[in-house]
This record gives C-alpha cells, structure tokens and sequence, in this order.
C-alpha cells in the first residue's frame, strides 16, 4: 500500500490524519494545544508541545489504520498562518509562540500604524496586516524580547517547525511565506526592503520551497519518536486554509471554500495576481502554482457557538448531544429571530471592521424570548459576518470582472450543523457545495505529499479522484431577502456601539 499522512496543527490542537491515494480516511490522531499560563489576554504556547502532540497523533493514527510504517509513502503538514517561532542554531524554540488572538497585538498594530511603517509594508507586499499577522506578532517580539531575538538562528512558520523537527531541515514554502508580508508580490522570493522596513534580519529567513515539493526525509529520531520509518519522504506543505482548500478542491478560479472552524474564513481563489480594496481582504500565494487567493475572515466562529454552549450545559458531558440540542433550539425559532440581533464578536473582529476591541451583544431582547431565539441569534450573526467577508471577496472579484461561482466547505467545525449551513446559505444568497470531509487541511496536505512522490501528476488530478461533493444546500429566497435587511441593522448597531464603547487600539474613547 502506498498511504499518505496529513498533519493539520491549529491553534486550539493537531490532526494527523492518514489516506488511501482515493482519498479515504483510515486512521487519525489528535492531540489538543494548551496555552501557556500569564495575564489575562495574553495567548502564547509552547512549540516543543507542538511537537509532543504531533508525535501522539501519529502513532495513534498509524494504531488506529492498523498498517505497518513502511505503508506510508509521503508526509505533508500544513498549520495555522502568520505564526512566527523563533529557534536557536539547534532549532530549539527560544521563546513561546505568540497566537493570532493575543490581545496585545491590538496595540502592537497600532504602533505600526503611527510609524508609518504598516502602510508601506502594505503598499509594497500589496496585502493589508491586521491582528494575529506577522507584522504585529514579530513588532511585539522585538520590542517587549529583544533578547529572544539576540538568541534567534531561525524564524519558522508553525508548521515549518514542526517539518524542521521531522526532517532536520529548515525551510519554508511560498504560500505561508507570503503570509508574513514579507514578500513583495507577485514575486517569489523576500524582499529586502520589507525586512528592512520591520527589522527582519534577513539571513535568519529560511530558504523557500515550493508546497508539493519534498523537504527531506524523516530522520531516525523523529521515527523512533513518531512510529513513521526513518527515510519517509515530506513534502514542504503549507499554510492550513490554503491546505484546507486543496481538500476541498477549490484550486480553480472563481471557486471558494468556506472554513467555519476557530475564525470564519473565505477564502477565494484567482487566476492572477489581485489587489485589495481598502485594506478588507488580504492576498497569498496559492499552495498551487500560479494561483493567488484572496481571503476575509471573521474572528467569529464556532468558538462563539461553543462559548454558549458551555454556559448552558459546562464543559463536561456529552458535547455531541449537547450541539445537537442547541441545533435543535435553533431551529424552532423564526428567521430572524423576531428582531432579536447577536454581535458574535467575543474575540474582536477583522473584515470588515477590523477591531480588536470589538464584542459580543445581544440587540433586542424581548422577555417572551426563548432559548432557541438566543442560539438562532448567535447563528445567524456569525452567518451575518460571513457574509459581511462575502461582500468584500465578491468586490474583489467584480473589479476582475470574475464571480464566485462555487463555494465548499466540509463536514468539520460548525459546518457539521445543517440548521447552521442553511442560515449561512441564506445569508450569503449563495449556494452551499458540502464536501465528503470532515479534515480538509489534514486531507490537502496529504494530496500535497502524493504529488511530491508522484502518486498524483499534479493537484488538479489528485482532487478529481478523491474530493466528492455530496449534497448543496440552496439559499430560501424569503429567508435570503430577510437576512439582507437583517444584516444592515446588524451593522450598523456594531458600528454604533463601536463609536461609544469599543475604543480600538492606539485611539482615545469617546465619551460625548
């Protein structure tokens, strides 16, 4: 047998996931990702946990598919973007990784942004920063540590870390790379000019790679520590959207995938280089060759849902029912809840407000209101904030004269709840491509690896024999035309209490 391993590492914990070349899941492991103990707000851990949990997640995906090591053609691994770890000469982390939800960075863009320095490095990378980004995590780590950077040989990427502690060797790839707005693009390569601009030593930038192409074997330590045969081919991978689209077979222009996993993402894919408009979306490099995508991401996602479950039955017991009794809820109260609005952002917002400051809020509350009218609320206004990202891809894409033709997601995160999958459906006025997967990153990264040891002669090929769409879920006209209303009133009462109560970083509140 000639099987391919996936690793997908987030931010809330890691897959390993293993496949037949028809795309069939035949084992998986998981390992959860604890942060660090500090101030409130603060969000680091610790990347040689990182590694711990990889190793765990293997040997139970490789006990689970019950197949001897030697089965495994190829690797790829994939991970959250954005996310630098500094290592020593030896490639041992020389500090915590900073997470893209740290409540610092608000402050450490706002620092950029009065520098002037953020809208050069937009201007040249041609891709807006926001929190969470490269540009504030690395500003922070230079200002407030500047004695972990005197001790940096390297700076990785998260799933480059986890490569490096694979194979032995450093390197990048182009797709996350560009992620760091280090890139001028459409070129290919760092830019000088970009390092100088953030005071990126640019000889502690790995070599960058191409995502399909192999990186080097594992080594005869990490097979004693994973259970995989030391020689094992792993491909660079890449960033764990872009991974999560090959999944879901979004590779051709035109086509998007929907990732309603810890943030809301939609990212879209093009054909050509594209430009944001007024800083809503932000633009990569493609783990497939020659295409760009364009991506708007909400902070709410799944999270939200989970952050009212656990207020109503605790974070113990059985998670499955529970979410099946919140669907349930949901369902028997009316589209738009009877005016009731839920401003799902208990993390902040990006697109299209881009507020780290930003909160939750329920709008409207009547006392003859239920349960369901609270769990349906809380649905639709993260299915508002997607569409809030649609609007802004779709933009993208009118100035192309192009038009998002197709949108997939999978069956992981909240895209698990049909009652969910309609609302946002309806939010969008947009059909709803379901995919037979329930890992999409773990499942692209995988087919990354295939292509690497030519299992597959390219992406295109390996997506056609093992991504299947099973169902749609069409848009209620009704309820479409509903929403649109529904959501105008969404946004403007955000905007409303923003201008009383959400001071963004770096601005005095207002108390008029």
């Amino acid at each position: 047998m000639r099987l391919l391993l996936g690793i997908d590492l987030g931010t809330s914990g890691l897959k390993a996931s293993l496949f037949d070349p028809d795309g069939a899941l035949l084992g998986q492991g998981r390992a959860s990702n604890d942060y660090l103990p500090g101030p409130t707000g603060w969000a680091e851990q610790e990347p040689a946990s990182w590694w711990a949990g990889c190793c765990a997640a293997i040997r139970s995906a490789l006990a689970q598919a019950a197949i001897p090591p030697a089965d495994v053609a190829a690797v790829g691994v994939c991970g959250f973007h954005h996310c630098p770890v500094f290592v020593d000469a030896e490639g041992a982390a020389v500090r915590p990784a900073i997470v893209t939800h740290d409540s610092r960075l608000g402050e450490s863009l706002a620092d950029l942004k009065r520098s002037g320095v953020l809208d050069d490095v937009v201007d040249i990378s041609g891709s807006p920063a926001t929190t969470g980004h490269f540009p504030p995590i690395y500003h922070l780590v230079r200002t407030q540590d500047p004695q972990a950077l005197e001790k940096t040989r390297w700076i990785l990427l998260a799933k480059d870390y986890l490569r490096f502690q694979l194979t032995g060797r450093i390197g990048t790839e182009l797709c996350d790379a560009t992620g760091t707005n280090l890139i001028a693009m459409p070129d290919q390569d760092w830019s000088d000019a970009l390092c100088s601009l953030l005071h990126v030593a640019r000889h502690k930038l790995p070599e960058i790679g191409r995502s399909g192409q192999i990186a080097g074997p594992v080594t005869p330590g990490a097979a004693r520590a994973t259970g995989l045969e030391a020689g094992t081919p792993v491909v660079y991978g890449g960033g764990d959207s872009h991974c999560a689209l090959v999944g879901l077979g979004v590779v051709g222009a035109g086509q998007a995938g929907l990732l309603l996993g810890s943030n809301s993402t939609l990212r879209a894919c093009f054909g050509g280089l594209v430009r944001p408009l007024a800083d809503m979306v932000w633009i990569q490099h493609h783990v497939v060759p020659g295409r760009f995508t364009v991506s708007a991401s909400s902070m709410a996602g799944s999270p939200v849902l989970g952050w009212f479950k656990d207020l109503c039955y605790g974070e113990a017991g059985d998670e499955a029912a529970a979410y099946r009794e919140l669907e349930s809820l949901a369902a028997s109260a009316p589209a738009g809840c009877d005016g009731l609005l839920f401003h799902p952002y208990l993390y902040g917002e990006r697109s299209p407000f881009y507020n780290p400051e930003a909160r939750g809020a329920f709008v409207g509350i009547r006392h003859w209101f239920g349960q369901g009218h609270l769990v349906r609320s809380i649905l639709e206004g993260v299915a508002f904030s997607i569409a809030n990202c649609f609007d802004a891809v779709q933009a993208i894409a009118g100035e192309r004269n192009e038009e998002v033709t197709a949108i997939r997601t999978g069956r992981s995160g909240g895209s698990q709840l049909s009652t969910w999958m309609q609302i946002v459906s309806d939010a969008l006025d947009h059909e709803l491509e379901m995919v037979a997967v329930d890992e999409p990153g773990c499942l692209g990264a995988a087919l990354l690896a295939g292509v690497g040891v030519g299992i597959y002669p390219d992406l295109p090929s390996a997506i056609r024999r093992t991504v299947r769409v099973t169902s749609r879920t069409i848009p209620d006209p009704a309820h479409a035309a509903l929403y649109r209303e529904r959501r105008s009133a969404f946004n403007d009462t955000y905007r409303a209490l923003e201008a009383r109560l959400y001071t963004r970083a770096g601005q005095a509140q207002s108390v008029s």
